[in-house]
C-alpha cells in the first residue's frame, strides 16, 4: 500500500495510554503586571507561587522566572504540564496587591503550553530518557519553548476579542493540530470554570489536587464535611479535577510513572 505521508499514530504504553514523547513547556506571566505598585512584592509573591508548584510535581526543567514576571518550566508529558498549569492558575489566589490606582487586586497568571514533535528515536523501542531529551540546548525543547511563547501571546490577545470569552487565560500550541485543538478545548472550559469559582471552591479544588481529606478541607474553611462534599460535586471543583485526571491518564509516559504525574 502506498504511503499517504501521514504521521504514524502515537505508540501505546503497556497500560494502553497514548505516549506523547518530548518535553512539554509551560510558560506564563502576570496579567497586566505593571498595574501593581510594588514590583518587588509582586515578584516575591510570584517566586513563592512558582516554588510551591515546582515542589508539587516532577519537572524536567525547574519552573522559575526567566525575565521579570515571565516564567517557564518543562515537563515529561501533557498531563504533568496540565497539572502544573492548573496549580499555577490557583497559586496566586492569596496574593492581593495594591495597584497604581489605589485599589487592591488579586494577582492572576496567564499561561502558554507548547508541545513540540516527538523526540528522535525508534518508535518500536523504549522512549528516550526525558532528562536527556529536554536539556537547555536540545532542538525538542527549543521547539516546545517557541510554541509555548506563541501560545502565551494568544492567551494575551484573544480575550480582547468579542469572539472569545474574557475568562481565557491559557492557550496551547502543538505541532499536531488535533492534539492542539483538544488541549485548547480543555483549557478554554477550565478557564471558564475557574472564573466562576469563589475562594472556597478554589480552596476545595486545591485540596483535591493535594489529596487532602474532605474533613480537613471542611475544617480549614469552617464548614461541615457534607457541605464541602456537596460544594465540590456541584460547583465545579470535582469536574476540574476529574478532567485533569482524564488528561493525565491519556498522556501517561514511562517517564511519568505508572499513575501519570
Amino acid at each position: 500500500m502506498a504511503s499517504t505521508g501521514a504521521a504514524p499514530p502515537p505508540q501505546l504504553t503497556s497500560g494502553g495510554a497514548a505516549e506523547v514523547r518530548g518535553p512539554v513547556v509551560v510558560t506564563g506571566d502576570v496579567v497586566t503586571s505593571r498595574r501593581y505598585l510594588d514590583t518587588a512584592q509582586l515578584l516575591a509573591g510570584l517566586d513563592a507561587a512558582l516554588a510551591t508548584v515546582e515542589a508539587a510535581g516532577d519537572s524536567l526543567l525547574a519552573l522559575r522566572r526567566t525575565d521579570r514576571d515571565v516564567f517557564l518550566g518543562a515537563y515529561a508529558d501533557i498531563g504533568a504540564a496540565a497539572a502544573a498549569a492548573l496549580r499555577l492558575r490557583l497559586g496566586t489566589d492569596g496574593l492581593v496587591l495594591t495597584t497604581r490606582s489605589g485599589t487592591r487586586e488579586a494577582v492572576e497568571l496567564r499561561l502558554g503550553i507548547g508541545l513540540g514533535p516527538p523526540a528522535p528515536g525508534d518508535p518500536e523501542g523504549p522512549a528516550p530518557t526525558p532528562r536527556s531529551t529536554a536539556g537547555p540546548d536540545t532542538p525538542e525543547l527549543a521547539t516546545a519553548t517557541s510554541l509555548a511563547r506563541a501560545a502565551l501571546a494568544e492567551a494575551e490577545e484573544l480575550p480582547a476579542s468579542r469572539r472569545w470569552p474574557a475568562s481565557l487565560r491559557s492557550r496551547c500550541r502543538a505541532d499536531d493540530p488535533v492534539l492542539e485543538g483538544a488541549i485548547n478545548a480543555h483549557l478554554l472550559l477550565q478557564d471558564q470554570l475557574l472564573a466562576r469559582l469563589d475562594a472556597r471552591d478554589r480552596r476545595a479544588l486545591m485540596g483535591l489536587l493535594d489529596g487532602e481529606r474532605q474533613v480537613d478541607v471542611a475544617a480549614a474553611l469552617g464548614v461541615s464535611q457534607p457541605a464541602i462534599a456537596r460544594r465540590i460535586r456541584v460547583r465545579g471543583s470535582l469536574a476540574l479535577h476529574r478532567a485533569l485526571l482524564e488528561l493525565q491518564g491519556a498522556s501517561r509516559t514511562p517517564a511519568s510513572g505508572a499513575d501519570g504525574l
